[in-house]
């Protein structure tokens, strides 16, 4: 008899989130969680949200970054000095990163929402990153996104003016944490 855990397991299987700077491997993070929220309510920006059943099964009530709330500040930002989610987690989930360690996921774009990219006069993802270099200009007029370099932080995901957003914040290439 198939339990009823299982059944919703591969209903509703999980997505690649985009978790908190300094989060363990993903296996060890789903065992280590305890779900308590006391990162989401510590976060200055309101980036860390709690994952809803649409993101997972396993996933549910673990903590994810939701780059159109707001970006995360652990580089140039009010979490830089003091990483407050992960001073607040009670069960070494989330660990202390060094800045060069520090590499949520990446950010994309879809040129065709892009107003830069379609005629218009934007740079305003190129104006807001904080890191040197992840985001160059073709002809000076059209962002061009290093994955290698971004940090997955979110402001220019945040900050894009279009409607619907050209860019979009993935976990790929992100650092995690070997358990302590």
């Amino acid at each position: 008899m198939i339990s009823l855990y299982k059944i919703l397991s591969l209903q509703f299987e999980g997505k690649r989130l985009v978790r908190p700077p300094g989060s363990i491997v993903e296996e060890a993070f789903i065992e280590v969680c305890i779900k308590c929220g006391a990162c989401a309510q510590k976060c200055p920006t309101g980036t860390i949200v709690l994952a809803t059943l649409s993101d997972g099964f396993k996933e549910l009530g673990t903590p994810r970054i939701d780059a159109l709330r707001g970006a995360c500040e652990r580089i140039q930002g009010r979490c830089e000095e003091d990483a407050l989610c992960e001073r607040v987690c009670p069960t070494g989930a989330i660990q202390r990163v060094d800045q060069d360690s520090l590499k949520t996921g990446s950010a994309i774009i879809t040129t065709v929402r892009c107003i830069a990219w379609s005629g218009g006069s934007c740079l305003v993802c190129y104006e807001v990153c904080p890191v040197r270099g992840a985001i160059s200009l073709t002809d000076e007029a059209h962002p061009v996104f290093h994955s290698d370099l971004c940090v997955g932080c979110g402001r220019c995901v945040y900050a894009c003016p279009g409607q619907p957003k050209a860019l979009t914040l993935v976990p790929d290439g992100e650092k995690r944490s070997i358990p302590r």
